[in-house]
């Protein structure tokens, strides 16, 4: 019964300040939409697809063994951090020129073999889409190279590169997606500033509040009379007075 009586007791208070939730709702989901379109920058997205294979002179009927290839997937790890090695990342800024830094091109890769497969994918994200392409591309380029150069190896080929598209869409930020968090906030905040505003307003405004804080029982009532009703029985009282005096006189 209390737990019906709490529920009830939470149901009102929401419903008197309903406008206090609306607004701050509101308030926080056109706020996250139009910083998600207006402020945030875009940021596309490029993916070039390795493919680590073994070299093309190891076996010249072209048949891969088992053991060829478990060991070609055990090179994905190490060809992974060979990627994101300064020996590489470092020849991708020079190619690019001025405006790129090392820092900021391992910030916006990601390097990550494509689970049970021989394949490698090299993502980049930048505000400017060509130039995300150019840059995956140049890693996988640049990777493919060094690799000969270090292991005397020629089992990297480039399986996908990354394409330029002129109607592709901005990876982030997600502005519907935004405003639905931005919604979810902006109710549990209003919710909560609701009861911080009810915690903070001692009146009594019920015979149930007057007992539970008194520890007495209430004997009467007086009912809120309003100012038409005051005038009405003002104008009553004294045409009644105004009788009784004419009564007097006669």
């Amino acid at each position: 019964m209390n737990e019906t009586v709490n529920l009830r007791e939470i149901l009102l208070v929401l419903s008197k300040r309903w406008v206090v939730i609306l607004l701050v709702t509101s308030i926080f989901t056109i706020g996250t939409a139009l910083v998600s379109v207006f402020l945030l920058t875009p940021i596309y997205q490029a993916k070039t697809e390795i493919l680590v294979n073994r070299s093309l002179n190891s076996n010249p009927e072209g048949v891969l063994s088992v053991a060829e290839i478990d060991s070609n997937l055990k090179l994905i790890e190490t060809y992974r951090v060979i990627i994101e090695s300064p020996r590489v990342m470092e020849r991708v800024v020079e190619s690019l020129g001025q405006g790129a830094s090392m820092e900021a091109l391992l910030l916006h890769t990601k390097v990550e073999p494509v689970k049970d497969s021989q394949v490698i994918s090299i993502t980049v994200e930048d505000p400017d889409q060509a130039r995300a392409v150019l840059i995956a591309n140049t890693i996988a380029t640049t990777f493919q190279e060094e690799v000969v150069k270090m292991l005397s190896m020629n089992n990297v080929h480039i399986l996908a590169e990354a394409r330029h598209n002129p109607a592709a869409k901005p990876v982030s930020p997600k502005p519907l997606l935004n405003s639905i968090i931005g919604f979810v906030l902006g109710l549990a905040s209003s919710i909560g500033v609701v009861f911080f505003m009810e915690h903070l307003d001692t009146r009594l405004r019920s015979e149930k509040e007057v007992e539970e804080y008194l520890g007495l029982p209430v004997l009467a009532t007086i009912a809120v009379i309003d100012k038409k009703s005051k005038k009405h029985f003002r104008q009553k009282r004294v045409e009644e007075v105004r009788g009784e005096y004419e009564k007097a006189e006669a």
